[in-house]
């Protein structure tokens, strides 16, 4: 890891629309220099379970209508700024909805963190389930398909 690192958090609901319309390379780059970046975490996956990125193993943010990963690695990289990825693991609230049998659950069989799915936030899953899968697979697509820097 460089010297001055951001983690760019970006857990994004299905609800928010046109994400990253208005990203601009020259001034994303212009902030990193401007800020002395050096490596800043991007998104693959969030919470929410979006990807901010094509995908055949998951779902692209339904607000969002370009490579928004692709695009920010290829502007960091330009201006010499490393490119760790993020995927978020263990909390995917897409998944945990559709596949709410595999979340992780207290002795009185509500969820953790959020006690049910009538409340507001985010549900763990069990890694010990088929889910673990497809994080792999998750997981693969990216290193396979970008130049991320970890």
């Amino acid at each position: 890891m460089r010297y001055r690192q951001v983690h760019l958090d970006f857990h994004t609901s299905e609800k928010i629309q046109n994400i990253g319309g208005k990203f601009n390379k020259k001034e994303f780059q212009r902030a990193l220099i401007t800020g002395h970046v050096d490596s800043i975490t991007l998104f693959s996956k969030c919470h929410h379970g979006w990807s901010y990125h094509p995908t055949r193993v998951n779902k692209m943010h339904p607000g969002l209508n370009f490579d928004l990963l692709g695009e920010q690695i290829e502007a960091a990289h330009e201006i010499g700024v490393k490119t760790p990825v993020y995927i978020s693991a263990g909390l995917d609230e897409k998944y945990a909805v559709k596949h709410n049998e595999y979340c992780i659950r207290n002795k009185d069989q509500s969820t953790t963190w959020a006690p049910d799915f009538e409340t507001p936030g985010y549900h763990k899953i069990c890694m010990n389930t088929p889910y673990l899968d497809l994080l792999l697979e998750q997981t693969k697509e990216v290193l396979k398909n970008y130049d991320a820097d970890g």
